[in-house]
C-alpha cells in the first residue's frame, strides 16, 4: 500500500467536505434532523472550521492523503520552532483500522525526533483516535471538559 501526502487544491473541497461530514455524520445523525437540515448544518460546521484552521493555524501544511490514486483522508500539521503540532488527521471511516494514520503519525514523530521536539494534539475524550496516539507514545499532557491534550516527546 502506498501511502502519501499531496498538495490541496481548490478543486478538492468537495472531498475536503466529505472528509469532515464522515467525522461527524453519527453524532449529527442521533439528533433526528432531516437530511435537509443535517447537511446545511454540517455545511455550515465545516466552513467555520476551515476559516478557524486558516485563522489560528496560517503556516501549517494541508494536506490530502492518498493511497495509490484514492483520495483517503487529510492531514494538518505545523512545525512550529519549539514542537510539530498535529492539528487533524482524518481518514474516511472505510480506510480507517488499515494502518494508514499509524504510518503518517510515525513519520511526524521520526522528524520531530531527528529534530529534538515534541509533538502535540488534541483529541475529544470520546474519539476512538485516542488509543492510536497512547499507543505510539503520546501521554495526556492536560484536559478539559471537551478535550484531551497530548503530547509526544
Amino acid at each position: 500500500m502506498k501511502i502519501e501526502l499531496k498538495s490541496i487544491t481548490k478543486e478538492d473541497e468537495a472531498f475536503l467536505y466529505e472528509i469532515y461530514a464522515s467525522t461527524r455524520n453519527q453524532e449529527v445523525d442521533s439528533w433526528g434532523w432531516s437530511a435537509e437540515q443535517k447537511g446545511l448544518f454540517l455545511e455550515m460546521q465545516w466552513r467555520a472550521q476551515q476559516a478557524s484552521y486558516n485563522q489560528q493555524f496560517p503556516g501549517a501544511s494541508h494536506s490530502i492523503i492518498a493511497v495509490g490514486e484514492q483520495y483517503v483522508g487529510r492531514l494538518l500539521a505545523d512545525e512550529l520552532s519549539d514542537y510539530h503540532h498535529l492539528i487533524d488527521i482524518s481518514i474516511l471511516p472505510s480506510y480507517q483500522g488499515k494502518g494508514i494514520g499509524t504510518f503518517l503519525i510515525a513519520q511526524l514523530l521520526q522528524k520531530a525526533r531527528e529534530g529534538n521536539k515534541p509533538v502535540i494534539l488534541q483529541v475529544f475524550h470520546t474519539n476512538p483516535a485516542r488509543n492510536l496516539y497512547e499507543r505510539l507514545g503520546f501521554q495526556v499532557a492536560s484536559s478539559d471538559e471537551i478535550y484531551l491534550k497530548m503530547r509526544w516527546e
